[in-house]
């Protein structure tokens, strides 16, 4: 019983680290992102057109 807890615990860290490490592979935002993305939602969750 305590090798499946050990076993869960090991699985969780592992899952974790692998969500970590694929976040941090993503390009960051540019500044024209972020503002888009905030007027975005400002307005309702609609697409900025220009």
């Amino acid at each position: 019983m305590i090798s499946y807890v050990i076993l869960g615990v090991t699985f969780l860290y592992v899952v974790i680290h692998i969500a970590i490490y694929a976040s941090r592979q993503r390009n960051p935002l540019t500044r024209e992102d972020m503002d888009e993305m905030l007027l975005a939602t400002l307005n309702g969750g609609d697409k900025v057109h220009e």
